[in-house]
C-alpha cells in the first residue's frame, strides 16, 4: 500500500493578509493517515506563541528533540567560489508540529541583521536540541546571518553512525541524503517519491511586495523533509540513550512507501 501525502491549501481572508503583527498561513499536511500542521509566518507574536505552547506542552524533565532546515533559493558564484548566502528561511519540526518562518536577508532596507529574540530564546533553552542535515553549517551561518545560536545542534548522520553501533550494525551513513538516511534508520520502505523538475517556491498570485507565499508543493515537501528530520532525530536519540525522548513528541515512524498525492 502506497503512502501518499497531500496537503490542504491555506485559507486565508485578505483582511488577515494585511494584519502584519499575527499574520500566518496554517497548512495541513497528509502523510495517508498522519496529519501534519504546518505554519508559515513572518510574525515575531505568531512564533513566539507557537514556541511557548511547544514548549508547554513537553513533559519538563525530557528533551525536546527538534527538526531543524534552512535554506536559500538562488546559488551565487564568485571568483573565489560559491558565496556566502544568507538562509531564506528556518523550518521547524516537532511531532507532528511544524513551522516555517522566513528570514530576512543582510541587505533588507527594513533591518540590516534579523535577530529574532523568540526563536534566540527557544534554542538558549537548554531542553532543545536541534537535528538536522549538515547541522554545523546550518548552524554557523545561522549565527553568522540572523544572529540566531543553537546551544545544542546534533548532525543526523553522526547521530546514524553511533545508533547503528549501539544495535549491532555497520553502515557507512555519510555520503547519504536524507532520503537514504530516513530509509535506513525509519524502514527501507519510508521513501519519499519526489518531482523530477525543480519545485517553485513563491506562489506569485498570493505573494506582495513585502511578502513571499511559499506554493503549496513547495510548502509540502519542506514540511516532509523537516518532518523527516524530527523523526529520525528521535528515533537515533531513543537508540542512543536508551529510552524515549518523551510521549507528548506525538513521533510517529511508517513503513510504507511515501509519494505525493496530487490534488483534484
Amino acid at each position: 500500500m502506497v503512502l501518499e501525502i497531500s496537503i490542504e491549501p491555506s485559507m486565508i481572508t485578505e483582511v488577515e493578509t494585511y494584519d502584519l503583527t499575527s499574520r500566518h498561513y496554517p497548512y495541513t499536511i497528509y502523510a495517508d493517515d498522519q496529519r501534519i500542521l504546518c505554519i508559515n509566518t513572518t510574525s515575531s507574536q505568531t512564533l513566539s506563541k507557537w514556541l511557548t505552547n511547544l514548549l508547554k506542552s513537553t513533559p519538563k524533565n525530557v528533551p525536546v528533540i527538534v527538526g531543524v532546515t534552512a535554506e536559500h533559493q538562488f546559488t551565487k558564484y564568485t571568483k573565489r567560489g560559491v558565496k556566502d548566502h544568507s538562509y531564506d528561511f528556518i523550518s521547524l519540526c516537532v511531532g507532528s508540529h511544524c513551522l516555517l518562518y522566513p528570514l530576512l536577508q543582510q541587505a533588507d532596507s527594513y533591518k540590516a541583521k534579523q535577530n529574532p529574540r523568540p526563536l534566540c530564546d527557544f534554542f538558549a533553552n537548554p531542553r532543545v536540541i536541534a537535528v538536522g542535515m549538515e547541522i554545523e553549517k546550518v548552524k554557523a551561518k545561522l549565527e553568522k546571518h540572523h544572529g540566531i545560536e543553537l546551544k545544542k545542534a546534533l548532525d543526523l548522520k553522526a547521530m546514524g553512525v553511533e545508533g547503528m553501533k549501539e544495535v549491532g550494525e555497520k553502515v557507512d551513513l555519510w555520503r547519504y541524503n536524507l532520503d537514504k538516511l530516513a530509509k535506513t534508520v525509519l524502514g527501507k520502505h519510508f521513501e519519499v517519491v519526489r518531482p523530477e523538475e525543480t519545485l517553485d517556491w513563491y506562489d506569485e498570485e498570493s505573494s506582495c511586495c513585502y511578502y513571499n507565499v511559499y506554493t503549496d508543493e513547495k510548502t509540502m515537501f519542506i514540511t516532509i523533509d523537516i518532518y523527516l528530520c524530527h523523526l529520525i532525530g528521535f528515533e537515533l536519540h531513543g537508540i542512543i540513550h536508551g529510552h524515549e525522548v518523551g510521549k507528548s513528541q506525538d513521533s510517529s515512524k511508517s513503513k510504507k512507501k511515501v509519494n505525493k498525492k496530487k490534488n483534484s
